[in-house]
């Protein structure tokens, strides 16, 4: 028997027995569909980059009503961050898409977060240094600017990091124009701080996963309000949870930058924890409600 937050992802309900409904009134119409995995991660796929698209082009037009149009490069640079930052809760479109079907859910979500995480880390930590230098270089923001260290890519933080442990300044500073006066946790943050955001959005996909499950039975329209107040919710805690742990105000001399990269994962690791509860919670009460029980042996 496995694990029961495992189980409440596998295609039937493995270890938690099976509720066979008396009508199909009790099961949401989109349960009853087969999904095979292929078709399954493409499907969270689409819904990833779509909502990701839609949420890029609102923070662009919000931007350009504030600041008017950039350069070319800037333009880039600032698409790239956009799409950083909305990929890894757009996840959670992917994780709902495959709530509602069967077939191998946690095998899907798995591959279709993998990638979605993949995608993340590629623009956070590659794409969006390379065309913040291009701009530099090209002169678009006034002129080329010789960086000691090379392009802000891992590689390049990681070369800023050991400089400054080597050759430790008399006093720090966080003006990008001295890098070499930078805070070591600040540079650990920002080595962690892409791959963190990776993680995110592989776990933001279970969530979505968990959350359909939870909700599937409910009425369209409670089960609609239910889906946007968690995940908007979610969103805004994981943003004020960075915006805490990685504010320029804390004591960069003594905060750990690993902990700060980190910490805001704490919760979206614990929707899945309190949605798993209630997907085991709604299981148990449908079988005591109906008084039917089928257990099927299956593999996820």
């Amino acid at each position: 028997m496995p694990y029961w937050p495992v189980a409440i992802f596998a295609p039937t309900d493995h270890g938690c027995g099976r509720y066979v409904p008396h009508s199909r009134r009790d099961m949401s119409e989109e349960d009853t569909r087969p999904l095979p995995g292929r078709d399954g991660v493409g499907r969270a796929m689409k819904s990833t980059m779509t909502w990701t698209a839609v949420a890029t082009v609102l923070l662009l037009i919000q931007y350009f009503a504030r600041a008017g149009l950039p350069p070319f490069w800037q333009l880039i640079e600032l698409v790239s961050r956009d799409v950083a930052a909305v990929l890894p809760f757009a996840a959670v479109a992917g994780g709902l898409r495959l709530a509602g079907h069967q077939g191998r859910r946690l095998r899907a979500a798995a591959v279709a977060g993998l990638a979605v995480a993949a995608a993340t880390y590629f623009v956070s930590a590659l794409v969006t240094p390379l065309t913040q230098y291009a701009g530099l270089a090209w002169g678009d923001r006034g002129g080329a600017v010789i960086e000691m260290f090379g392009i802000q890519t891992p590689a390049g933080i990681l070369r800023n990091l050991e400089y400054v442990r080597a050759y430790p300044p008399a006093e720090y500073s966080m003006s990008v124009e001295y890098p070499d006066r930078e805070y070591p946790a600040r540079l650990v943050l920002a080595l962690h701080l892409p791959a963190a955001t990776a993680a995110t959005a592989l776990l933001n996909t279970f969530v979505g996963l968990a959350l359909g499950r939870a909700t599937l039975r409910a009425r369209p329209r409670t089960r609609r309000r239910t889906r946007w107040s968690v995940v908007l919710a979610g969103t805004v805690v994981v943003v004020v949870a960075g915006l805490l742990a990685q504010g320029p105000n804390r004591d960069w001399e003594s905060v750990s930058g690993v902990v700060a990269a980190w910490v805001p994962l704490v919760v979206p690791a614990a929707q899945i924890g309190v949605l798993a509860l209630v997907v085991r919670w709604r299981d148990g009460v449908a079988h005591r409600r109906s008084g039917r029980y089928l257990v099927e042996d299956g593999r996820l």
